[in-house]
């Protein structure tokens, strides 16, 4: 059978990674103390990291704060810097939020081994495109196709291009892939399915 997208669809390990956008709700913003940072429209293109790490909070069946309250938890920890969030400040958070966590390198070609532990947020560059930009932008990658020498990779990606698209070739990722990822400790077992959603 066919995926949309031409993909062909095959047995997966999945973990169940809940959906979170990056584009923060300007009254969640108000709301929460946002509006010291700076406009909630500026703050949505960079929350990437804090949506990713809410994602994960959800996953392992943890109290996820709003957005906005993850992104001026960040901040007041100094998490976040001119080049984007620091991924040792963010395994630090998620550690202190109740998920162990450790930011650390991690060759592309190992990522599929890490995902039987868990669900991990990854380095990428936004849309993996493959002309040389690595890094920039964080996402959740949550599964991968059993049984093939270049698997399809399950991702959360919380902009707005990912909400339309969820899966991408190992090979695309690692051109995009800065080598560098935030791991988690294992919580809840992946499963195996047929046509993951």
């Amino acid at each position: 059978m066919t995926h949309k997208g031409g993909w062909v669809k095959g047995a997966f390990r999945v973990h169940s990674v809940p959906m979170c956008r990056q584009r923060i709700d300007p009254r969640e913003w108000r709301a929460h103390g946002g509006t010291d940072l700076g406009p909630a429209a500026e703050w949505s293109d960079r929350a990437c990291g804090m949506a990713a790490l809410r994602m994960i909070l959800a996953a392992c069946r943890q109290p996820a704060p709003s957005l906005t309250e993850l992104v001026t938890m960040g901040v007041a920890r100094g998490a976040y810097s001119e080049r984007g969030w620091l991924h040792a400040d963010l395994a630090d958070l998620a550690t202190s939020l109740g998920v162990p966590a450790q930011a650390e390198a991690v060759p592309a070609g190992d990522l599929p081994g890490r995902l039987d532990q868990a669900p991990l947020i990854a380095s990428v560059t936004c849309e993996f495109p493959a002309d040389g930009r690595r890094g920039g932008h964080l996402v959740v990658l949550r599964g991968y196709e059993i049984g093939h020498d270049d698997p399809l990779i399950l991702f959360r990606d919380p902009s707005g291009w990912g909400q339309d698209h969820d899966r991408v070739r190992l090979s695309r990722l690692a051109e995009s892939y800065s080598g560098r990822c935030i791991t988690f400790k294992p919580a809840v077992p992946p499963a195996t399915e047929e046509h993951p959603s």
